[in-house]
C-alpha cells in the first residue's frame, strides 16, 4: 500500500458519500469541533484517495473535519489564526492504491476503533489549561463548550489525584460519578483526602455519605434560601459552598437562612396587605381544604402594559443591586397593576394566601374567599334579605337522592353496554381525589357493604376469563350499578345533576322510570314535605281544582289524600325526575357542572369555624 503525507488546497477536496461509513449526518458535537479547529487548527490529517479529476482528491475519512473547514471558509473565519479560504492547506494522507472496498473499510475503522478518553483525563487536561492562564470563558470559546460546563469540568479536574485515581479504577456507573461530583463540595484537597480515607475505611464511599459528612444535607436551610433567594442570603453575610451539579449546597449559616426567609415572607405578606385584601394568611395556617374547595374570585384586566414591562425589567435590575429607591418604585408599580385586576368589592370580600412548596417555591394565591364570607355577602350589603322560595329539608332531600341512587342502580343492571361505559367513565374520572361523578368505581358506592364471600383476584380473573362477551357486559353493568352513588345531603344539588344526567338519559326509560316509581317512598315524602310541596304535587298529578280543595285541608288529611291519589298517576318529586321522565310535572333544568363537590363544603366550613374559635 502506497501512502503519501502532504497538504492540499481545501478547494481540491470532495466528499465520497458512496464509501463514507457515516450514512446519517449527525450534528452532535459539530460546534465543539468547529471551536477546536478555529482555536487549534486541524490536529488530524484527512485520509483521501485520488479522484477521477486530475489534481483532486476524494475524502475517505474526515468528512466532519472537511465540513467544518468549509463552514469556516464560508463565514470568513480562521483556523489557528490562518484565514480559511479555498487555498487553505489541508494536511492529508493519500492512499494511491485504495479501491472502493479498501476505502470503505478505512472509513469504518476510523469510526469504529475509537477508545473514548476517561472523564478524569479530560478534566485534568482542562485544569492544566486553566493553570496555564486560560480563564473559563477562553476555554469555553476554544472548545465550543458552555461556560457553566467548563466550571464543572474544572472543579472535577481540581479534585485530589487520590480521588481521580479511584474514579479511574472503579466501574463507571452513575453512582460512582455522583460520588466524585460530591467531593467538589469539600473546601480543600486535604479535606477531600481525609474524608475519602475515612469513608473508604467504613466501606461507604457513596454520594449521599459524602454530602452528609460535608453538611450538605440540611433541606430546611436549603428551603429557606430558596424562599429568600441566594443573593439575600449572601447579602446578610451567609456563606455557602455551591453544589455545581445539583441543589445540595453546603450551607454554613442556617440561622441566617432562616432569618432572611422569615423577612421575605413578612415582606410578601405586608405587600399583599398593602394591596387592600381583607385578609392575608399563610397556606399552612388554613388547613388542607382551602386549596381544593374554597371559591376564588377571578381577576379582571390588570396586565402590565408594554411600557410597564420595560420599567419592571429596569427596576428589577436596580433593586437586585440593593437600590432601595428602585425597590420602592417597583412595589408601587406592582400595586398599580394589581389595582386594575381587582375591584374594591373583591378586595373587601376575598383575601390572599401565601403558599410555600416543599422545596421553598413561594406562590401567591389572590382572590380566595372564605366560606363564611360567601355566606355573609348578602347580609353586608344593607339591603333587606329577599325571601326565597320554600324548600324541602336537607334530610328529605338526602333521602330522595338515596332513592334515586337505588333506582339507577336497579335500572343500570338491565343495560349491560351502558353499565360498561359508566364503569370505565367512573374509573377514569376517579383517578384524582374529590372528583364528583355518579359512578364511583372504587366500591365507595351508596350503602357499601363488605360481604363474607371474599374472592381473590386470581379466582375472579379465572372466572371472568371463562365468560362470553355478553356475560362480561352483564358483570360490568353489575359492578357499575354497585358503584352508583348519587346521594346528596343538601338541597343545593339534585341527584340528577349535570354529571348524572347523561348516565340516566342513556338507560332505557322503561327500566329507570319503573325503578324510580318502585323506590319512591311516597309516605315519607308527603309526610315530611311542607304543605306547599304536597299541594304542588296534587296540582301537577291531578288538577288545579283538586289542589284548591286540598289547600283547605290540614296536614294529616292532606297527606292521606295525596297518598291515595298521587302515586298511581306516575308522579315523582322533582328530585327523582330523570331526563327521560314523562310523568306529570316538568323535568328540572340541569345546571352546569360545578368545579368542586359541595359535599366537601360542610367539612371546610366546620374546619374554618374551629380555627376561628381557636
Amino acid at each position: 500500500m502506497t501512502l503519501q503525507t502532504r497538504t492540499t488546497a481545501l478547494a481540491d477536496l470532495e466528499l465520497d458519500d458512496d464509501i463514507n461509513a457515516r450514512r446519517h449526518r449527525n450534528d452532535e458535537g459539530i460546534e465543539e469541533l468547529k471551536a477546536s479547529i478555529r482555536a487549534h487548527g486541524l490536529a488530524q490529517s484527512l485520509r483521501v484517495r485520488p479522484s477521477e479529476k486530475a489534481g483532486r482528491f476524494r475524502i475517505v475519512a474526515g468528512s466532519r473535519r472537511y465540513r467544518v473547514l468549509c463552514e469556516l471558509a464560508t463565514s470568513g473565519d480562521t483556523a489557528a489564526g490562518v484565514p480559511v479560504t479555498e487555498e487553505f492547506p489541508v494536511p492529508v494522507i493519500i492512499g494511491y492504491e485504495d479501491d472502493d472496498q479498501t476505502a470503505r473499510e478505512i472509513s469504518q475503522a476510523e469510526n469504529f476503533i475509537r477508545l473514548p478518553q476517561h472523564e478524569a483525563d479530560t478534566y485534568e487536561t482542562f485544569r492544566e489549561l486553566a493553570d496555564r492562564g486560560l480563564d473559563e470563558g477562553q476555554i469555553a470559546s476554544r472548545f465550543g463548550i458552555d461556560p457553566k460546563r467548563v466550571k464543572r469540568m474544572l472543579a472535577l479536574g481540581r479534585l485530589s489525584p487520590v480521588i481521580l485515581d479511584w474514579w479511574r479504577s472503579e466501574e463507571q456507573t452513575n453512582e460512582t460519578s455522583a460520588t466524585v461530583r460530591a467531593f467538589t463540595l469539600a473546601p480543600s484537597i486535604e479535606e477531600q483526602e481525609k474524608l475519602f480515607k475515612k469513608l473508604l475505611k467504613q466501606g461507604d464511599v457513596r454520594a449521599w455519605a459524602v454530602k452528609r459528612a460535608l453538611g450538605a444535607d440540611n433541606p430546611q436551610a436549603a428551603r429557606n434560601i430558596k424562599i429568600a433567594g441566594l443573593e439575600a442570603y449572601k447579602a446578610a453575610g451567609g456563606q455557602m459552598t455551591t453544589d455545581l451539579f445539583g441543589d445540595n449546597h453546603v450551607i454554613a449559616d442556617p440561622d441566617i437562612a432562616e432569618k432572611v426567609a422569615e423577612e421575605k415572607i413578612a415582606s410578601t405578606i405586608a405587600g399583599l396587605k398593602a394591596e387592600g385584601w381583607s385578609w392575608v394568611s399563610m397556606g399552612a395556617d388554613l388547613g388542607y381544604h382551602w386549596e381544593h374547595s374554597w371559591k376564588r374570585e377571578k381577576p379582571g384586566d390588570g396586565k402590565a402594559t408594554a411600557d410597564e414591562k420595560k420599567q419592571i425589567t429596569k427596576l428589577k435590575k436596580l433593586a437586585a443591586k440593593d437600590n432601595v429607591v428602585a425597590a420602592g418604585h417597583l412595589n408601587d408599580l406592582w400595586k398599580t397593576i394589581a389595582e386594575r385586576q381587582w375591584t374594591p368589592e373583591q378586595l373587601g370580600k376575598a383575601g390572599a394566601v401565601v403558599k410555600i412548596g416543599h422545596r421553598g417555591d413561594l406562590e401567591i394565591c389572590r382572590g380566595v374567599v372564605k366560606p363564611q364570607a360567601e355566606r355573609k355577602t348578602s347580609s353586608t350589603t344593607g339591603a333587606p334579605k329577599e325571601k326565597g322560595p320554600p324548600t324541602i329539608s336537607n334530610a328529605l332531600h338526602q333521602r330522595l337522592s338515596g332513592q334515586a341512587t337505588l333506582a339507577v342502580r336497579q335500572a343500570l343492571q338491565q343495560e349491560p353496554r351502558v353499565g360498561l361505559i359508566a364503569l370505565l367513565a367512573g374509573f377514569i374520572t376517579h383517578r384524582r381525589m374529590h372528583v364528583d361523578s355518579p359512578v364511583r368505581v372504587y366500591h365507595e358506592g351508596f350503602g357499601k357493604t363488605y360481604g363474607e364471600d371474599k374472592e381473590t383476584f386470581a379466582s375472579v380473573f379465572a372466572r371472568l376469563m371463562d365468560m362470553t362477551d355478553e356475560e362480561l357486559f352483564q358483570v360490568a353493568a353489575g359492578c357499575a350499578a354497585e358503584a352508583v352513588h348519587m346521594e346528596r345531603p343538601y338541597i343545593g344539588k339534585p341527584p340528577f345533576d349535570a354529571n348524572a344526567a347523561p348516565l340516566a338519559a342513556a338507560i332505557n326509560p322503561k327500566y329507570l322510570t319503573g325503578a324510580l316509581l318502585e323506590t319512591f317512598d311516597a309516605a315519607d315524602y308527603f309526610g315530611g314535605a311542607s304543605k306547599p310541596f304536597v299541594i304542588t304535587a296534587i296540582r301537577e298529578a291531578l288538577n288545579d281544582d283538586e289542589a284548591r280543595k286540598a289547600d283547605k285541608m290540614k296536614k294529616a288529611e292532606l297527606t292521606a289524600f295525596a297518598l291515595a291519589n298521587v302515586p298511581q298517576t306516575g308522579w315523582l318529586p322533582p328530585e327523582l325526575r330523570a331526563p327521560t321522565y314523562s310523568g306529570p310535572g316538568e323535568v328540572p333544568e340541569v345546571a352546569a357542572p360545578d368545579e368542586h363537590d359541595p359535599d366537601f363544603d360542610e367539612i371546610d366550613e366546620q374546619s374554618e369555624d374551629e380555627m376561628e374559635d381557636a
